[in-house]
């Protein structure tokens, strides 16, 4: 890839495409870390050809489907490890913080959860600040994130629990 290099650092207005017989990841980050803009099938089908040229036209990069895969499943990887790093986990909770957890990540406000669960809204608040304590969250918004992502549910006998 020393070519794809030097083409880079003379001709910087040039948008090199690699064509590969046989694409390969690895042969994929090579060229587009040496300069290259796309990285295609060498037997790709002109529609194909065309898209990849209009998006470099437009500054865009053209990596090649397994690159964006690999990028997809790794990005997801870290997002869903990001989110749950260092947080507590639901089974943390009692059954009625539980409760209360569910109905704010479900969308209801303070007095709604209040209604809903015969409790006053001091309660909730208190319930809702024990909470975000166990699960290390901020808000009601990264609770809601946090129970989406898969939080497993308590496994306590009991589960309706008094008014704490």
């Amino acid at each position: 890839m020393e070519w794809l290099l030097q083409l880079s650092r003379e001709a910087p207005a040039c948008h090199p495409v690699v064509l590969s017989a046989m694409p390969e990841d690895q042969e994929a980050l090579l060229a587009l870390q040496a300069g290259a803009k796309g990285y295609v099938h060498l037997h790709a089908a002109p529609s194909l050809f065309r898209e990849v040229a209009v998006v470099v036209e437009h500054g865009g990069l053209w990596p090649g489907a397994g690159l964006v895969a690999r990028f997809l499943a790794a990005t997801t990887n870290l997002l869903q490890r990001s989110e749950t790093a260092g947080r507590g986990d639901i089974s943390m909770l009692s059954a009625r913080e539980s409760q209360v957890a569910k109905a704010v990540a479900a969308g209801l406000s303070n007095k709604e959860v209040a209604s809903r669960l015969n409790i006053s809204e001091r309660t909730v608040k208190a319930h809702l600040g024990a909470v975000f304590e166990k699960l290390e969250v901020r808000d009601r918004l990264q609770l809601a994130l946090f129970l989406s992502a898969g939080a497993r549910t308590p496994r306590k006998a009991g589960a309706e629990g008094g008014d704490a």
